[in-house]
């Protein structure tokens, strides 16, 4: 037994050691690419050879290589035999974004990035390497991938500029320019405090800004036709133009030719109706006031037809429960233009008796167009219009068109 012991211990003395790994050490083993790595052997050898990965090789107990970007897993061979290091990861990660963008403005930022990593930014994951982002200020943009950080995407913002002129554009008045950037802090606005308003003219005003750093300028010209206060029969020129589109753009008929006919009054006095105003059919200061403060006038009722007020003495042609034209009439004089839902039943494309254009909806009653319309009930029961757009309102009214009269 004891000399079975001893053998034992004899052999275990002179057999050969067990073969332990050499061990080695990578750093960095993680960063952007391209990325610069030390690899050392821990382990006495009497030759070290590197394999590191990517097709590159080298000698020596301690290396450097630089790695692209990749995942790769360098291999040391020594008297130990082989081993791998710890895989060295060489990030290059890119993002990509628009050069400009509005303010508030949704943006696309792209980012693309070797090896296959997840890409942050903000906390907010990339999808698909895509990722929204609202811009609303002009720090830049930098993207993360495992700790490597992209080069910063700079946008540069364009400020919402809104320019408003104040007051009204008549001959003497005081016309304020109100001008105010979104956000404030993207600089500071550029633009004269008033028009000058001591001549009739068509005047147009340029506002600028000086921008932040990371806005970019921005410039609005706006425009104010400065009139004459008092507009009556015979006037011509730029400030009847400027009545006439007003009227238009409040979907009043009229006749734009920049002199103040027969048309024109029955606009104005069409205006002064709807508005509750004295008509008179003459344009003052007070009356550009409403004008610029007005919109289109609102259908009583739903849908597509006709609607005739007799208290404000106006017929509006209505089309989707808006109004889309407004037009002076003269109704009965007793009264008796009937009140209720009535439909066209017979149209007569010119002159019928002394009617024109007439468009029928009960009995011998119809809208149609007549030499006089004055701004107060002067028919026998009808719904007078101008001669002028008398056609025009035929043309919207079809057969079986609806007509509401009310008060």
């Amino acid at each position: 037994m004891r000399r079975a012991a001893l053998v034992a211990l004899l052999f275990l003395a002179f057999a050969p050691a067990a073969r332990a790994g050499c061990g080695l050490v990578a750093s960095p083993s993680t960063g952007a690419a391209p990325l610069t790595v030390t690899l050392t052997a821990t382990c006495d050898s009497a030759a070290y050879t590197w394999d590191f990965g990517d097709g590159g090789t080298a000698t020596g107990r301690s290396v450097q290589h630089v790695f692209a970007a990749g995942y790769w897993h360098p291999t040391l061979t020594t008297d130990a035999g082989s081993e791998r290091a710890t895989p060295v990861t060489s990030i290059a990660l890119r993002l990509h974004g628009p050069a400009r963008a509005k303010y508030a403005q949704w943006v696309t930022l792209r980012a693309t990035v070797v090896p296959r990593l997840p890409v942050t930014l903000h906390g907010r994951r990339f999808v698909h390497g895509v990722l929204r982002v609202r811009a609303l200020g002009t720090a830049p943009w930098t993207a993360e991938a495992n700790g490597v950080r992209s080069s910063p995407v700079h946008v540069q913002l364009t400020p919402k500029l809104v320019v408003r002129v104040v007051g009204t554009p008549v001959v003497g008045a005081k016309l304020r320019v109100v001008a105010k950037l979104h956000p404030a802090s993207a600089g500071r606005v550029v633009a004269p405090a008033s028009i000058d308003t001591s001549r009739p003219r068509a005047a147009r005003v340029t506002v600028t800004t000086k921008p932040a750093a990371g806005w970019a300028r921005v410039t609005q010209t706006v425009s104010a036709t400065v009139v004459t206060p008092s507009l009556a029969l015979g006037a011509r020129g730029a400030s009847v133009r400027a009545l006439e589109n007003r009227l238009a753009a409040l979907h009043y008929a009229i006749k734009r030719d920049g002199y103040f006919g027969s048309e024109d009054l029955e606009a104005v006095y069409a205006f002064q109706k709807v508005e509750g105003l004295a008509r008179t059919g003459r344009v003052h200061a007070a009356l550009w006031r409403r004008l610029l403060a007005a919109h289109t006038p609102l259908a009583r009722y739903g849908g597509d037809h006709v609607e005739i007020d007799k208290t404000r003495q106006v017929l509006f042609i209505v089309r989707g429960g808006k109004v889309t034209l407004v037009v002076a009439t003269s109704t009965g004089a007793t009264g008796n233009t009937p009140l209720g839902v009535w439909h066209v039943y017979r149209k007569v494309g010119g002159f019928d008796w002394v009617l024109y254009y007439p468009s029928y909806f009960l009995r011998g009653l119809a809208v149609h167009g007549y030499p006089d319309v004055p701004p107060y009930p002067a028919s026998h029961g009808c719904a007078r219009i101008p001669m002028w757009i008398a056609q025009t309102v035929y043309a919207q009214i079809a057969y079986g068109s609806t007509v509401i009269v009310y008060t």
